[in-house]
């Protein structure tokens, strides 16, 4: 009976110790659980006391994301700091392939980013789609980090999957600090993307005038052009951004390139009635009669339009009348079939002919 009694008592003890374990786990898990959410909200006090009760510092959400990554991302130096010293593992990856630095740096937290180096995070460590620290904190226009990134020594031309860098980016949003940043850093001014973008390419069409000269100046291609398609003056022209085709020209930038067998930027800017910009490329020396595979010219694609004040431009500046594309047709009738009469009795007052 003692010996029942004994064997009883010791089934008991460990039944009491595998509960006591289950219960220790359960206390972990929820420890863990609320680590992650005071590291998100940013309460230093919290988080330190949950690492104090033994919280898993490493345990991540469903998305992989773990405390230091959404302190991180929040912008919480503090929390960082105490998940930093109780060990937290700071190149860890959530379920995208992003890290704390990643985080910190697309959304400019100079201070996180800062704290992060310092313990060691991976400054050209890659997400999925390839894109890095600077890539992120330039494409946001956040210029402490990525002059922080490049003190550490970030690859400056590091690209992502489709070959866009950090100064691609920059020159797309018109971060000009940014791109100034980058530039210092010696960063390849004229590098292609997959699709054969380019820095001056971008930041030209999309008119950031200022980020166009910064390029110019550090030996950007005035010629630059995206693969076998239009040029930067080309883009310019065609968005009407004046001061752009100015520094470009002034960069001696081909003012009768083509696209292919295509549109010239002349041809561009008078389609689309940029009379400011017409007159800068005459000055330039564009050819007037200048034509695409299919004979069109930019005196027929004006008139065509109705820009009456192109036209005058072109005339002025030498276009021929007379001019007929492939198909037999010439600026005269394409006014007439598109209703311009302004444009029709200026072709004919200079000898326009049916």
């Amino acid at each position: 009976m003692t010996g029942l009694k004994s064997y009883a008592h010791s089934w008991g003890m460990v039944a009491v110790l595998a509960l006591a374990c289950v219960s220790a786990v359960e206390g972990a898990r929820a420890g863990a659980g609320d680590l992650i959410e005071a590291a998100e909200r940013g309460d230093a006090a919290e988080v330190r006391a949950l690492l104090g009760a033994g919280a898993e510092v490493n345990a991540a959400r469903g998305d992989g994301a773990t405390a230091l990554l959404l302190a991180s991302q929040n912008g919480h130096p503090e929390v960082v700091v105490a998940l930093l010293r109780a060990r937290a593992d700071v190149n860890a990856r959530d379920g995208y392939g992003d890290t704390a630095l990643m985080a910190a740096a697309l959304s400019g937290h100079g201070a996180v980013v800062r704290a992060l180096l310092a313990a060691g995070a991976e400054v050209n460590a890659r997400a999925g789609n390839g894109a890095t620290a600077l890539l992120l904190a330039s494409q946001e226009g956040h210029l402490e980090a990525v002059q922080t990134l490049i003190e550490a020594r970030a690859d400056v031309d590091a690209g992502r999957g489709d070959g866009v860098t950090a100064l691609m980016l920059g020159s797309l949003k018109g971060h000009l600090e940014v791109v100034r940043a980058l530039l210092a850093a010696k960063a390849e001014v004229n590098t292609k993307a997959g699709s054969g973008a380019m820095p001056l390419v971008l930041s030209s069409e999309t008119c950031h005038r200022e980020v166009v000269r910064a390029m110019l100046k550090a030996g950007a291609d005035g010629n630059a052009a995206s693969g076998e398609g239009p040029t930067a003056l080309m883009l310019a022209a065609q968005e009407g951004h004046l001061e752009v085709v100015h520094a470009l020209i002034g960069a001696r930038a081909d003012v009768n390139a083509q696209a292919g067998d295509g549109p010239t930027a002349l041809m561009l800017a008078s389609r689309d009635g940029r009379a400011g910009v017409v007159r800068a490329l005459l000055r330039a020396r564009a050819d007037a009669n200048g034509e695409s595979s299919d004979g069109f010219t930019a005196l027929m694609v004006a008139s065509a339009h109705g820009h009456r004040e192109v036209v005058q431009l072109l005339l002025e500046g030498g276009a021929d009348v007379n001019a007929r594309t492939s198909d037999g047709l010439a600026a005269l009738h394409m006014a007439s079939q598109k209703g311009h009469r302004e444009v029709v009795e200026l072709l004919k007052s200079v000898g326009a002919r049916e």
